[in-house]
């Protein structure tokens, strides 16, 4: 077993990630259906999506045991990402009131750890364990922010009483790439999803609902890695979630990966005024 760490560089950010992704019908996956009724203080209204895009921020701590290229070094990411949409299989988002005014955010609280070891210039890095929750913020007043202080967790501040669990996930495998110079690179990871009795309010279809979910992105921005001393980094970026009824066949999340790697270079060559042939 093995989740979700990323020790990427890219200057594009987190938005045009997230919106280069939910526009890519080739990456769809299997249709589901939200209840937004279920969120106190919202309208009734069913949203069909096949994916969801979202952002995250993380504190990355990892020790160097062997020296460059010494390999078999652990790491620690803790950290929280935000939904940014629902996606539709022919492109773009699908309406709905996750994250409008008088709607609802969704946030997930999460700590992974794993090992890594020096690949070419750069980092593989594998996935062992991964705890992460998923929170409704009803009214949209709960705030997140990740320290760089060695061990300490997410600050969950604002109106947070309100909140409540609707999925709670383990990790099935996952690994990340990082290139020659921690410039570049992905992650992506399938995760094994259990849903709560509210968050079965929320999911309503299929029923019972997907056991397994695939996640997959890039990192926009990675400070303070390196390959040969022991760090405390920060790390924030985005990706996409679609649901999966069964374990795809083998290679299938790495395609996802590197599909999505793709996506993010081609954002940052067009940022950067180069045309993508």
């Amino acid at each position: 077993m093995k989740p979700l760490s990323s020790f990427l560089r890219f200057a594009i950010s987190a938005a045009a990630i997230g919106a280069a992704l939910i526009s890519a019908p080739a990456l769809a996956g299997p249709l589901f259906t939200v209840d937004e009724g279920s969120v106190p203080g919202t309208a009734a209204n069913l949203v069909v999506a096949d994916r969801i895009s979202f952002e995250y921020h993380a504190r990355v701590e990892q020790t160097i045991v062997g020296g460059l290229g010494g390999g078999n070094d652990p790491f620690t990411q803790t950290g929280f990402l935000t939904k940014a949409a629902f996606g539709s299989p022919t492109g773009g988002s699908v309406p709905s009131q996750l994250n409008a005014l008088n709607g609802y955010g969704i946030y997930g609280l999460f700590t992974i750890t794993g090992q890594s070891d020096t690949l070419a210039g750069g980092i593989h890095a594998t996935f062992q364990t991964l705890t992460m929750t998923l929170y409704i913020d009803p009214n949209q007043d709960t705030s997140l922010s990740v320290s760089n202080v060695a061990g300490s967790p997410v600050n969950v501040g604002g109106v947070a009483g309100d909140d409540f669990a609707i999925v709670t996930y383990t990790i099935d495998v996952g690994e990340a790439h990082i290139f020659a110079g921690l410039a570049q690179g992905d992650f992506k990871a399938l995760l094994n999803a259990t849903l709560t009795p509210q968050g079965q309010l929320f999911f309503v279809n299929p029923n019972p609902f997907f056991p397994l979910e695939s996640l997959s992105g890039n990192t926009n921005s990675f400070i303070g890695g390196s390959l040969t001393d022991s760090f405390i980094a920060m790390a924030d970026g985005g990706g996409l979630e679609l649901f999966q009824a069964a374990v795809p066949e083998p290679g299938t999340i790495a395609l996802l990966g590197i599909g999505l790697f793709g996506l993010g270079m081609t954002a940052r060559r067009q940022q950067g005024g180069q045309r993508q042939a």
